[in-house]
C-alpha cells in the first residue's frame, strides 16, 4: 500500500505530477545522483519508477553494486538484472546537462526528512563545489540487453519489472514477441494488469471531472475484462488471474455507481483468495452505499490489515498508474460503517487508530499529504460529537476549523449538514448556496442543497438539483441520498393512523379509529390532490355506533407556506357535506403558526354522536423550535356543538432533552391544558371547567441501525393533576411502549401500547390504548 510520501530530494517534482515528466526531465533528474541515493523507498514513487529506471552505472562499475529491481517479480531474478523500461519503450537517451538541476522552492533541503517518511539511510553525495568538474550524466539502461534476444530470465524480469511500473500494454507487446519465455498464462497476467492500470486511470478520471463522459474510460477497462475473461480457458492455472480480474470489475462497478454489481462480483471471488486493497475498500463502498455497514467494516478491517502487510500481488509493487488506497481512507470508511450500525464506541477508537498514525504536527507542511490527513481527521472527530449527540460542541469544532480552513469544501458542507439536521433547512439552504459560489462543481454540496431544499418544501430548488445532477454521479453517497429523498417525495404517498381504546367508560367503553389519506404525486412541483378517509367505532351505555367520513382536496406547499383544502361528506342518519381547511406559515426556522377550521369535526365525544350531536371546530397553534432538542408549542381550539354547547381548550407544552448519546435521548416534557364547556346538562362528558398539569420523560434507545433503518424504542411515563371544577383534585398518570421502525424509500412503522389512568366527574377510570401508524411512499 503506497503511503504517498513525499521525495527527500530537493530536485524531485510531487508525486501528482511525476506521471507528465517527459524524458528530458527524468534524465535531469538522473543526472542529480544525490536525489536517488537520498530516496531508498520504493513505494514512494521516485523518479527511477516513473521511468523504470534504476539507478544507472558507469559502464565500468561492477554489476553486484546494482540496486534492487522495484519489479522484482519473477521467481528467480539475478541480482544485476536492470529494468528496461526506456529502451523497451524506445525511449531516445538525450544527452544530460552538466550543471545540476536547480532547487524547487517551498521544499525542504535535501537532508530534510517529510511527514510519515523515515530516514533514509542512503548518505547524500557530497554537492559539487562551484567550477569544479561534475561526473558525465549516466545514461539510463546503458547496459541493457536487448529484450529480442536477451536471455528468458532477464526477459521476464525486465517485462514484469515494466507491468509494475506502469507500462503493462508496453510489456504485453513485448512478452508476445518471445513466447519461448512467456506462457499464456503469463500473457493473461500482463494483460489484467494493464486491464488494472485501465481502471485506476478511469476512476482518476470520474473522480476528476464533471461531464456527462466521465466513466468512458471505465467502461473501456470493462469491456477489456469481459473479452479477457471470455477468451481464458476454465482451467485451475488462471484461477488467480481470473481472481485478480474480478478485484478489477469490482474497482470499476463501484467506480461508476454500479454498486450492485460490485458486490456480487466481489462475492464470486474465494474468501481466501489474494485480493487488492483497492479492491477491498471498492467493495466496502459499495457495502455502505447499499446500507450494508456490518459487510462494509468486515472487508474495510479486511483491507486495513493487508494495508499494513507486505504486498504480494504484482500491481502492489512499484508505482501503479492511478491514486491508490490510503490506510487514512480506509479508516474513514471504517468509522461511517460503525457510525451506521450504531457502534459509536468502536467509531471512537477508529479515530484514535487515525490520529496515532498522523506524524507529529511539527513535521507537517502544507503541500504534503499528511496536511490534508490532519484536516480529515479533525473534520471526523466534529463529525463524531454531532453523531454521539454532542451537537453543539460538534458544530462549533466545524465552525473553529473552517476559520482555519475558510475555503475548504468538505468542512463548509459537514457544518451546513450539520445545521440542516438540527431543523434548520432555511439557514442550511443559505450556507450550501454560499458555498456552491466557491465551489461550483462540489456535488456533496449541491446534493445538501437539493435535501435541504426538500426539508423547507423548496420543491423548485430539488427539483433543479435533481436536473443538474441527473444519472452523472451514481457513485456519489450523498447523491443517494438526496435521490432517496426526492423520489419519496415524487411518489404517491399513503398514511394512517389506527387506534383501540378500552376501559374509557365515560367517553366510550370500546372506540376504534382509523384515520388514513393517500396522496398523489405532486404535479407542478407543489400541489398534490389526496382522498381522506375516517372511520371510527364505539360502544357505549348509550348503545354502539360507527361514523365514516370521506373528503377529497387538494395539498399545496410552496416553501414556508402549506395550504390544504378538504371537501368532505359524513355518511348514516346524521350524514352531512361540509370543508376542512388549513394553513401553516413558518417564519423562519424557529416559528411557525398554524390555523384550521372543520365543519364537520371527527373531535366529538363518541356518546355526543351517540346523541346525533355534530359539531364545526377552529384551532390555531404557534410553535417555536429551537432545534431537535428544544420546542415549545402553544394551542387554543374553539368548538360549536349542535346542541348549542361551545367547547374551548387551551394547551401549552414544553419539551426539552436532558440527555443525549449515541443510541440513546430523554426528553422531559411539561404539559399545562384547561378547557371549558357552556353546558354540561349532556348525555356526554362537559365539565364546566377543568385544568390539567402533567410532566413526561421519555426514554428512547436505538435497539437497531443499518443503514438508512433503524429501530427506535420508546418509553414514556407521565404523571401529574386532574382538577374538574365541581369534583375536586384528583392524579392522572399514564405509561406508554412505542417501537418506531425506519425503512428503506422512507417508509415508517410505529406501533405501542398505554395504559392510562383519569377521573371524570369524580369516577377514575383506567383505560388501555393500542395505536399504529404508516408512512407508505409507493
Amino acid at each position: 500500500m503506497a503511503n504517498n510520501r513525499e521525495q527527500q530530494c530537493t530536485t524531485v517534482a510531487p508525486p501528482t505530477r511525476r506521471i507528465l515528466l517527459h524524458a528530458p526531465i527524468v534524465l535531469l533528474l538522473v543526472a542529480s545522483g544525490s536525489c536517488f541515493a537520498a530516496d531508498g523507498d520504493t513505494e514512494s514513487g521516485g523518479a527511477r519508477e516513473i521511468a523504470g529506471t534504476p539507478d544507472a552505472k558507469p559502464s565500468d562499475a561492477p554489476n553486484a553494486g546494482a540496486p534492487t529491481q522495484l519489479a522484482a517479480l519473477s521467481d528467480t531474478q539475478p541480482p544485476n538484472a536492470p529494468t528496461l523500461i526506456a529502451q523497451a519503450a524506445g525511449a531516445a537517451t538525450p544527452a544530460a546537462p552538466s550543471a545540476p538541476p536547480p532547487t524547487m522552492p517551498a521544499m525542504p533541503a535535501p537532508g530534510a526528512t517529510m511527514p510519515g517518511t523515515p530516514p533514509s539511510t542512503t548518505p547524500m553525495p557530497a554537492s559539487p563545489q562551484s567550477g569544479e568538474q561534475q561526473p558525465e550524466a549516466q545514461t539510463p539502461n546503458a547496459q541493457a540487453p536487448n529484450l529480442r534476444t536477451a536471455d528468458r530470465e532477464t526477459i521476464r524480469n525486465d517485462v514484469f519489472g515494466l507491468a509494475a511500473s506502469g507500462g503493462a500494454v508496453k510489456a504485453l507487446d513485448e512478452a508476445k514477441a518471445r513466447p519461448d519465455a512467456f506462457s499464456p498464462v503469463d500473457l493473461a497476467q500482463l494483460e489484467e494488469l494493464s486491464i488494472r492500470q485501465q481502471v485506476r486511470g478511469g476512476r482518476d478520471k470520474s473522480r476528476s471531472m464533471t461531464s456527462a463522459d466521465r466513466f468512458d474510460g471505465l467502461d473501456s477497462a470493462l469491456h477489456a475484462a469481459d473479452d479477457l475473461d471470455r477468451r481464458m480457458p476454465a482451467t485451475p492455472e488462471y484461477s488467480a488471474v481470473r481472481t485478480s480480474l474480478a478485484g478489477d470489475r469490482t474497482v470499476a462497478y463501484a467506480a461508476r455507481g454500479d454498486m450492485n454489481k460490485a458486490v456480487a462480483t466481489f462475492e464470486t471471488i474465494p474468501p481466501d483468495a489474494e485480493i487488492s486493497v483497492d479492491a477491498l475498500a471498492a467493495v466496502g463502498d459499495a457495502y455502505l452505499y447499499l446500507s450494508e455497514p456490518g459487510k462494509a467494516s468486515a472487508v474495510y478491517q479486511r483491507a486495513l490489515a493487508q494495508a499494513t502487510a507486505s504486498p504480494t500481488d504484482h500491481a502492489t509493487r512499484g508505482f501503479q498508474y492511478g491514486a491508490r488506497t490510503r490506510p487514512i481512507e480506509l479508516r474513514e470508511g471504517l468509522f461511517w460503517s460503525y457510525i451506521d450500525q450504531g457502534r459509536a464506541s468502536d467509531a471512537g477508537k477508529v479515530l484514535e487508530e487515525m490520529g496515532k498514525s498522523l506524524p507529529e504536527a511539527g513535521q507537517v507542511n502544507t503541500w504534503g499529504p499528511a496536511h490534508d490527513d490532519y484536516l480529515r481527521y479533525y473534520r471526523l472527530r466534529a463529525q463524531y460529537l454531532i453523531n454521539t449527540g454532542h451537537v453543539d460542541e460538534g458544530i462549533a469544532a466545524l465552525e473553529e476549523l473552517e476559520k482555519q480552513v475558510p475555503f475548504n469544501a468538505e468542512v463548509r458542507a459537514a457544518h451546513a449538514d450539520a445545521v440542516s439536521g438540527q431543523s434548520h433547512p432555511r439557514q442550511a439552504i443559505a450556507m450550501y448556496r454560499a458555498s456552491l459560489t466557491d465551489h461550483p462543481d462540489s456535488v456533496e454540496m449541491l446534493a445538501g442543497l437539493g435535501r435541504a431544499a426538500l426539508a423547507a418544501d423548496d420543491y423548485a430548488t430539488a427539483r433543479s438539483v435533481d436536473t443538474t445532477v441527473d444519472n452523472t454521479f451514481p457513485d456519489s453517497g450523498a447523491v443517494r441520498q438526496f435521490k432517496r429523498d426526492y423520489n419519496a417525495y415524487r411518489s404517491p404517498v399513503f398514511t394512517t393512523d389506527l387506534s383501540y381504546e378500552h376501559g374509557n367508560s365515560a367517553l366510550a367503553d370500546n372506540a376504534f379509529t382509523s384515520d388514513s389519506y393517500v396522496f398523489s404525486q405532486p404535479f407542478g412541483d407543489n400541489w398534490r390532490v389526496f382522498s381522506h378517509t375516517f372511520y371510527g367505532h364505539a360502544q357505549t351505555d348509550s348503545g354502539n355506533l360507527s361514523r365514516t367520513r370521506t373528503g377529497v382536496g387538494g395539498d399545496y406547499r410552496h416553501g414556508p407556506l402549506t395550504i390544504q383544502g378538504e371537501v368532505t361528506r359524513s355518511f348514516g342518519s346524521d350524514g352531512r357535506t361540509g370543508g376542512r381547511g388549513s394553513i401553516a406559515y413558518a417564519l423562519n426556522d424557529y416559528w411557525t403558526v398554524t390555523g384550521s377550521l372543520d365543519s364537520n369535526t371527527n373531535s366529538l365525544p363518541w356518546k355526543a354522536y351517540a346523541a346525533h350531536v355534530w359539531g364545526r371546530s377552529a384551532n390555531v397553534e404557534v410553535v417555536y423550535r429551537q432545534n431537535d432538542r428544544r420546542e415549545v408549542k402553544l394551542s387554543y381550539g374553539v368548538s360549536r356543538y349542535s346542541d348549542s354547547n361551545l367547547h374551548q381548550e387551551i394547551a401549552a407544552t414544553a419539551t426539552q432533552r436532558v440527555y443525549t448519546s449515541a443510541n440513546q435521548q430523554v426528553n422531559v416534557s411539561l404539559d399545562l391544558g384547561t378547557d371549558s364547556n357552556t353546558r354540561n346538562d349532556v348525555a356526554y362528558f362537559s365539565p364546566s371547567r377543568d385544568y390539567a398539569v402533567a410532566a413526561t420523560v421519555m426514554h428512547q434507545l436505538t435497539m437497531w441501525k443499518k443503514g438508512d433503518m433503524s429501530l427506535q424504542q420508546r418509553v414514556s411515563v407521565s404523571g401529574g393533576a386532574y382538577n374538574e371544577r365541581g369534583f375536586g383534585t384528583s392524579a392522572l398518570w399514564s405509561a406508554r411502549l412505542e417501537h418506531a421502525w425506519t425503512f428503506k424509500h422512507d417508509i415508517t412503522l410505529s406501533y405501542g401500547i398505554e395504559v392510562s389512568s383519569h377521573a371524570y366527574d369524580g369516577q377514575r377510570e383506567r383505560s388501555e390504548t393500542g395505536f399504529m401508524s404508516v408512512n407508505l411512499p409507493f
